[in-house]
């Protein structure tokens, strides 16, 4: 049996996290089992988080791919990526990406990062083409980002 006290530390613990800054569900469980606090509590605590509304995965992903999508260059399979290393559950994940990265989104900002690397000296296609890759944007937005870069000369 969990006594409140025990409760209470747990509870301080992942308050103490979130007056920092926001985080997942998953990722403010990893690092109060990082502490090695027990389980059990860490859920107890982690549904009362929720049930107040502290922790909500989809909030939480609706902000970070729209702070992406205007400060960052990120293509798609990038912000996924990202999504995952945040522990976003995948059915919230891909109902995320659809709805506040869509295709003509990750176009122009594939467009935005094709214009900076010309700038940056990359001119070639293939130069263009890895580091829009590498940034997960997909192929279909890429040779568009590279012909509209390629327009503005």
């Amino acid at each position: 049996m969990q006594t409140q006290a025990q409760f209470e530390t747990v509870w301080q613990a992942a308050i103490r996290y979130l007056a920092v800054k926001s985080y997942s569900v998953g990722e403010i469980s990893q690092k109060l089992r990082d502490k090695r606090l027990p389980q059990p509590l860490i859920m107890q605590v982690i549904r009362k988080l929720e049930e107040l509304d502290f922790v909500n995965d989809r909030r939480y992903a609706q902000i970070y791919v729209e702070n992406l999508k205007r400060y960052r260059y990120e293509g798609y399979y990038g912000i996924k990526k990202k999504l995952i290393g945040k522990k976003i559950p995948s059915d919230i994940l891909e109902e995320t990406l659809d709805s506040f990265y869509t295709p003509e989104e990750e176009a122009q900002v594939a467009a935005r990062y094709a214009a900076k690397l010309k700038r940056q000296g990359r001119t070639t296609f293939e130069q263009l083409a890895r580091s829009l890759t590498s940034k997960g944007f997909r192929a279909a937005c890429i040779r568009q980002a590279i012909k509209r870069a390629d327009s503005f000369e």
